[in-house]
């Protein structure tokens, strides 16, 4: 066979394998960004590779759509996973399909995992990556950058507390559950704030804990004081069997609100009698609370750029607090 023949007879093999200029880096199989579903995506920083699921909701599309999406970042509780935090038992991944956003399931490192929080006003390596996360998808889908969120459990709801303080310029609003604020630094710019917190929480206490962390209350007290907002009248929820505190600033629109739920475990809240829905209502929150846009006049607030690998200072760790069982109850 002359070689003229044997590259006919190679040609549909070839041009099966090498990806076209339409096709994603990978070959035709590897879904973009934009593609509707839930991808397994890489990222490197820090000299880590680090991991997470991307959920594009089947309403996607970023060439007919005339408005920028919501973006929101879940985080998981200690020794669990991205993968966890996308399944049914949160509703994240069906409210996105639902309601249009995009939603972003990040995994810490550590055996077991855990989310590394500042003690120091400090970033550490886990928030530089969720910046770095947060601008990645910012800039490569059609998000809106007003209006990315943060949520999470236990190590998560520690590390939402953790990362608004650190980088209040990336997120318009948290939403920690069973989580406690750690870090006595001032956000950036004003960051609103919905928790929930079960009373009889035998992991994270309610209280008062042994990391000397501030207690439940006190965090969402911390955040409205950042934000300039006043204390309004409680409400009893569900027969009195909830709580909510809540404390607003009426001129920048800040709020913080505090769910107390009697009785309640360190388990994510889902509904029911004696307590609440807290995905639907921490995305009810979110949509409640973009980050106002600068207007053309303003002069515009710089975003801190995200340090990159070799720039990050680690802050001490507060002896106990990582060792938190945060997956007890989640599942």
């Amino acid at each position: 066979m002359t070689l003229s023949h044997l590259l006919l007879a190679l040609a549909p093999l070839l041009a099966a394998t090498i990806p076209g200029p339409q096709d994603p880096i990978g070959g035709r199989d590897a879904p973009s960004a934009e593609c509707a579903g839930t991808h397994s995506r890489t990222m490197e920083i820090g000299g880590a590779e680090r991991g997470y699921l991307l959920h594009v909701p089947d309403a996607y599309d970023s060439r007919g759509r005339k408005d920028p999406v919501p973006l929101v970042v879940m985080l998981h509780g200690r020794t669990s996973n991205g993968k966890q935090a996308a399944s049914a038992y949160y509703g994240w991944t069906k409210l996105s399909d639902q309601e249009g956003f995009v939603v972003a399931f990040p995994t810490a490192l550590g055996k077991p995992t855990s989310w590394k929080a500042s003690w120091a006003g400090k970033p550490t390596d886990d928030s530089l990556f969720l910046a770095a996360l947060i601008d990645e998808l910012v800039g490569e889908l059609d998000v809106d950058p007003n209006r990315v969120y943060m949520t999470g459990h236990s190590s998560g709801g520690f590390m939402s507390y953790s990362f608004a303080a650190t980088h209040g310029d990336k997120v318009a609003a948290i939403g920690p559950v069973a989580g406690l604020s750690v870090d006595r630094g001032r956000p950036s710019a004003p960051v609103s704030v919905i928790s929930f917190h079960g009373m009889t929480d035998q992991v994270v206490p309610y209280g008062k804990n042994r990391w000397r962390a501030a207690t439940a209350v006190e965090s969402a007290e911390r955040f409205a004081k950042h934000g300039g907002c006043k204390a309004v009248d409680r409400e009893e929820l569900q027969g009195g069997r909830v709580h909510l505190d809540r404390w607003i600033n009426t001129k920048k629109g800040t709020e913080v609100s505090l769910y107390s739920i009697e009785g309640g475990d360190h388990g994510w809240p889902r509904g029911g009698r004696r307590s609440l829905p807290a995905t639907t209502l921490i995305w009810e929150f979110f949509q409640a609370h973009p980050r106002e846009a600068k207007k053309a006049s303003e002069p515009s607030e710089k975003t801190a750029p995200t340090k990159m690998p070799g720039e990050s200072s680690k802050s001490p760790e507060r002896k106990g607090l990582h060792q938190l069982t945060g997956n007890a109850g989640e599942r």
